[in-house]
């Protein structure tokens, strides 16, 4: 089941409607050169090793983000059940990273000097932000498209034919996977679940993070294309 197939299974559901917002940024996202290359194996090493740097960097923010996001929960289910899918989440990105990595010659000495581009400083701050002052079903709506774009473009790539030889094929198996499509699944469950108690006001306020965390995400990959670093 794709990511596309999940929204037609809860058409009706705030994840849905969620979703179908969303289209013309997807529509965007789908067509980034970064994705693009990265597919067929001709993205140049300089950018993706631009890209992954900037990912290590931000997946330390979204742990802490994930983990707010946790401590807001309403009952003991949904914080072990959010807890045990942002896991798989953050466990299966480590691994990626740490191959990556390795293979692009980055060390932890340039992860630990390396300054966020100003995509992802604003990426993480709008979520770290959101995570500490806005609800548990506002926070979970904002940290949402981290998981689910992943899954959708994920499962896009891997679906055509694959290129030999490709260095970047970690990348595609990782996002394409079917442990990193059960996080995702889960997550888009528990905003669903949260959406179903909230108020018209709260609802509008998690669709209204939702598609400003997804402009953020093809923001970070867009800037990544273009090596985005403070221009002073």
């Amino acid at each position: 089941m794709d990511a596309s197939t999940q929204s037609t299974e809860q058409t009706g559901s705030f994840t849905a409607a969620a979703w179908d917002r969303i289209a013309p940024i997807m529509a965007e996202i789908e067509a980034l050169p970064l994705l693009q290359r990265l597919s067929d194996g001709t993205l140049p090493p300089e950018v993706f090793r631009h890209y992954i740097l900037q990912d290590a960097l931000y997946l330390k923010h979204y742990a802490r983000c994930l983990a707010i996001v946790a401590a807001k929960a309403p009952d003991n289910a949904q914080v072990l059940r959010f807890l045990g899918s942002a896991q798989k989440a953050i466990t299966v990105e480590q691994g990626l990273h740490a191959g990556f990595l390795t293979q692009f010659g980055i060390t932890s000495a340039d992860v630990n000097a390396a300054e966020p581009s100003p995509a992802g400083f604003a990426y993480t701050n709008f979520l770290l932000a959101t995570a500490y002052h806005s609800s548990y079903a506002v926070a979970l709506s904002a940290i949402l498209p981290c998981f689910w774009i992943y899954w959708h473009v994920g499962e896009a790539i891997k679906n055509r034919p694959a290129i030999e030889g490709n260095a970047f094929q970690a990348w595609i198996n990782t996002y394409g996977d079917p442990q990193f499509a059960a996080g995702a699944r889960e997550v888009i469950t528990l905003t669903d679940i949260a959406a179903r108690a909230a108020s018209p006001t709260e609802r509008a306020e998690m669709m209204n993070v939702f598609v400003r965390a997804s402009q953020y995400e093809w923001m970070f990959w867009d800037s990544a294309w273009r090596l985005e670093t403070w221009p002073v």
